[in-house]
């Protein structure tokens, strides 16, 4: 399948090979359609209604989310399978080039005081040998207290680098969850089926050795409401979910936690 169709396909395929595996797709796709349409015995009127839902979400260029949402990480999983490792999750749409933190804050200014701060640290290995990486980059971007992205500059945003041993820390708050598609048809459609829009707090990541991407996943919060109920099927698991310690602190302020998590490379490259 491709960005533009007869494009973008992962491999040298021939023009003929891209059009046999489209029809292919093709195909089956709309025989199981055609399943559903039996199953539940859906009208010509209903039919309608979803054309008509499909016009406004291609209006409002929210075809490509839609298909994120109910299907992205179901590619994620078939092309994990033979990687091994931690395992991978979404990108999301707020991905940026984000600058070196030496100290490893997050922070391009200070956190607010009803922030609380969270020290994350771990191990990066290979997960075939269990040898550190040493070295690893392991690039961090993630929303606020509040639910909001940095979109403008890099706040909550940055790279560290591994040491000798693998061993990695940043300094960072702890996330809340977020809606997104509260005023789209995505939104429609959720509400429609009784379903929430809401994202369980997460921080991203992407680690990489030398120039190669080797994992993109997401660390998820157990304070999160939304755990169970993401509204991107299968992002959540409990191998992703942090957990958090509390810090003891001399004097009063922001709530302070501490969690680990260590990545394990998979042997192929995402």
């Amino acid at each position: 399948m491709t960005a533009r169709v007869g494009e973008g396909s992962t491999g040298p395929k021939t023009a003929e090979a891209d059009k046999a595996r489209l029809e292919a797709i093709w195909r089956a796709t709309i025989n199981k359609l055609k399943e559903v349409v039996r199953e539940y015995e859906i009208t010509q009127d209903e039919l309608h209604v979803a054309g008509d839902f499909l016009d406004r979400l291609g209006k409002a260029g929210m075809c490509r989310s839609l298909i994120d949402v109910a299907l992205a990480m179901t590619s994620v999983e078939a092309l994990d399978v033979a990687k091994g490792g931690t395992r991978s999750n979404l990108e999301g749409p707020y991905y940026g080039t984000h600058p070196v933190r030496p100290n490893g804050r997050l922070f391009e200014r200070e956190p607010s005081p009803s922030a609380s701060l969270l020290t994350l640290s771990g191990t990066v290995y290979e997960a075939e040998t269990g040898v550190p990486a040493a070295h690893a980059r392991l690039d961090f971007w993630q929303a606020d207290e509040n639910g909001h992205y940095d979109r403008a500059g890099n706040h909550l945003r940055g790279v560290v680098f591994a040491d000798d041993a693998g061993h990695y820390e940043i300094t960072t708050i702890i996330p809340s969850d977020y809606a997104e598609h509260d005023h789209d048809p995505i939104g429609e459609l959720f509400r429609a089926m009784g379903r929430t829009n809401t994202r369980a707090a997460h921080i991203h990541l992407k680690v990489s050795t030398g120039s190669t991407l080797r994992l993109t996943t997401q660390l998820f919060l157990p304070t999160s409401s939304f755990l169970e109920r993401d509204y991107v099927e299968g992002a959540v698991s409990s191998d992703l979910t942090l957990f958090l310690i509390e810090q003891e602190q001399a004097d009063a302020g922001e709530p302070r936690y501490a969690a680990t998590f260590d990545v394990f490379l998979g042997s192929e490259a995402t």
